[in-house]
């Protein structure tokens, strides 16, 4: 199965959105939101009308940290690989990413609840 280096942006939970995109799309894309749900946008390649109907080639979530509708996502034929993670689905990267990114923001609220410069 063909590995696909994808490109990482996550704001922080005050934003909390992730963006999935692979790191050299070979043809130029468009956004489509998902019909099963209306936070999760899917950036597929353009087809001969220029309609964003082909290949997925990215994927943005809104309330990432508290996301569960992961049937919303589209099964993709190669494995996506973000910087420092292993190659997976596209589903199971999310998922593993989320994970992390939960644990990091409540590393960070209680850092702030800790500090007593917070009163």
């Amino acid at each position: 199965m063909e590995t696909r280096p994808v490109d990482l942006v996550w704001d922080g939970a005050g934003r909390d959105i992730v963006t999935l995109l692979l790191g050299h799309p070979t043809q130029h894309y468009g956004a489509d939101v998902s019909e099963a749900d209306d936070r999760v946008i899917l950036y597929r390649q353009l087809d001969e009308r220029q309609e964003a109907t082909g290949e997925v080639v990215g994927v943005e979530i809104e309330d990432f940290l508290e996301f569960d509708h992961w049937d919303a996502l589209p099964s993709v034929a190669a494995l996506w690989q973000a910087p420092g993670k292993p190659a997976l689905q596209l589903r199971d990267l999310l998922q593993q990413l989320q994970g992390e990114l939960r644990a990091q923001a409540l590393t960070s609220i209680a850092a702030l609840s800790a500090d007593p410069r917070q009163d």
